[in-house]
């Protein structure tokens, strides 16, 4: 997906822990966790058609923006848990990164299903894109702090995964971890992680949103619906898919710990031209 703006952010997000120490876990063991759904709620204004509207005109509806805004302040419950493993964002354990992927989907999924669409599905053959695709950003020294998606990189990643390489960047949502005082490095408690996906996915849903709590008023802070129009399937009145396949990825930047790129990668089936090589 085309990006027209940065998600990014410099903020403080309250982490949602229970006392107890904190424990490393052993990137080695790929254990598997049961996700806690978790939802995001869309007011009223926010409908399909303001969300096409825009993605094919540009312009938002006035309503729209208040829905918006609504939907940043009203949204808090990430229904992050209380899990106080620390982890390196970039070096996840595969059990680690399915539960992440799938936590993901849940927000965008019950966004789509108020909006009477067809939800995503977690694929490891997504994932396993996900992850070539954040190698790339960080072979390559590239992340979403960039002016555009590393289109090369995601071209390269999808002839790997037995994808279309030849239909320029269709495939990914891309967003940067909230920078905090505290979470300021690749390592931080896998609740904290959840909660800044959460507020990753409420930018995409909501504007581009980018800034602190007290600017969630300022109008002139929501700019772009085409990351809603994506993971929403409201780019056109005909052409979206109805479903994709799904992973979430993390990279990087090489001297620069503080920035974490979070790659949201979404496979229509129609851009799957080895399904024997997708599947590995």
């Amino acid at each position: 997906m085309t990006k027209n703006v940065r998600l990014l952010s410099t903020i403080s997000i309250a982490a949602a822990l229970v006392g107890g120490s904190i424990a490393i876990l052993n990137n080695n063991n790929n254990a598997e966790t049961t996700v806690q759904a978790a939802s995001i709620n869309l007011p009223s204004g926010y409908t399909k058609s303001a969300i096409i509207k825009w993605n094919q005109t540009g312009k938002a509806s006035k309503a729209l923006i208040n829905a918006s805004k609504k939907g940043m302040k009203e949204n808090t419950d990430s229904g992050a848990g209380s899990d106080n493993t620390l982890v390196n964002v970039t070096k996840l354990t595969a059990g680690q990164q399915r539960e992440l992927s799938e936590y993901t989907l849940s927000l965008i999924n019950s966004a789509r299903h108020q909006l009477g669409k067809q939800g995503w599905t977690y694929k490891k053959g997504a994932l396993t894109f996900a992850n070539r695709v954040a190698k790339e950003y960080y072979s390559h020294n590239r992340s979403c702090w960039d002016a555009d998606h590393y289109v090369a990189g995601i071209e390269r990643a999808a002839k790997a995964s037995g994808l279309n390489s030849r239909v320029g960047q269709v495939y990914e949502d891309e967003a940067g971890l909230p920078i905090s005082s505290t979470y300021h490095t690749n390592l931080r408690p896998m609740s904290v992680l959840k909660n800044q996906i959460y507020f990753n996915v409420k930018q995409m849903l909501f504007g581009g949103f980018s800034g602190a709590d007290s600017q969630m008023n300022d109008s002139s802070r929501y700019i772009e619906w085409e990351h809603a129009g994506d993971l929403l399937g409201c780019r056109t009145k005909s052409y979206d898919a109805k479903t994709k396949y799904f992973g979430v990825s993390f990279s990087g930047l090489k001297g620069d710990e503080s920035k974490v790129s979070v790659h949201m990668m979404g496979v229509a089936k129609r851009y799957i031209q080895n399904y024997r090589k997708f599947n590995r």
